[in-house]
């Protein structure tokens, strides 16, 4: 029988031709799930004030004991802010498939937010949809298109896209979707983005200004509907 040898070059652009291809069609479809490939690879986190090695460990969805042992981390203290600290399973070469955090998360909510508050005091303006006005899906739209995310322009609409988010669950960057109508008959016709901490930013008719709000003010939390993770 005779060897056959093939190239490592030849490997790697196989295995990252199919993991490309791979991430194409889930993207398409709009999937978020985990992906196991067979093959485990290590990602990177930049630890940032206020990390712990349980809080990491959460949002890469492993064990502490795992991240600690890859790392030899002994405890919290070991962990050095700037410094990048290795993620086992989460990543090809060091990079997440999906360019994020690890296969499921979609990347990190840090950019949408940032662009979302950039606009804080801009009028608000029935049907406008920025940047110098805004009504409240015009907002979300503008904001979310400025990070590569392709939403409707309707809050109707918008609340139909991306994956179904309950109350309890929500997270940074999440958009959120509110019933304000007099009847209360369970119609979208508001939404903002999430900011953490029971708050949110969004252009309200009722302030005139793209502003901050809290989420648990009786007024929002008893017509909250439901959010949604796009990002």
């Amino acid at each position: 029988m005779k060897r056959i040898i093939i190239p490592s070059l030849i490997c790697s652009n196989l295995l990252l031709a199919k993991t490309t291809s791979l991430k194409s069609s889930l993207l398409h479809s709009g999937s978020r799930e985990s992906v196991t490939l067979g093959i485990s690879f290590d990602g990177q986190h930049r630890v940032e004030k206020g990390d712990t090695i349980a809080s990491i460990a959460k949002k890469y969805h492993i064990s502490a004991n795992k991240l600690k042992s890859a790392n030899h981390l002994k405890s919290n203290k070991s962990l050095k802010i700037g410094k990048n600290i290795q993620v086992p399973g989460t990543g090809i070469g060091g990079k997440s498939i999906f360019g994020g955090s690890n296969f499921s998360s979609g990347g990190s909510s840090k950019p949408l937010l940032a662009e979302a508050k950039k606009y804080l005091g801009i009028k608000y303006v029935w049907g406008a949809d920025g940047p110098t006005q805004f009504d409240c899906s015009g907002f979300t739209k503008y904001v979310c298109n400025k990070n590569g995310i392709k939403i409707p322009r309707k809050s109707s609409m918008q609340a139909k896209v991306g994956k179904k988010i309950a109350r309890n669950d929500l997270r940074a960057g999440d958009l959120i979707f509110f019933d304000t109508s007099k009847d209360h008959n369970g119609t979208v016709n508001h939404c903002g983005i999430y900011l953490g901490n029971n708050k949110f930013i969004h252009a309200s008719s009722l302030y005139k200004k793209v502003t901050v709000s809290k989420l648990k003010k009786n007024f929002y939390e008893s017509r909250f509907q439901w959010g949604r993770r796009v990002n």
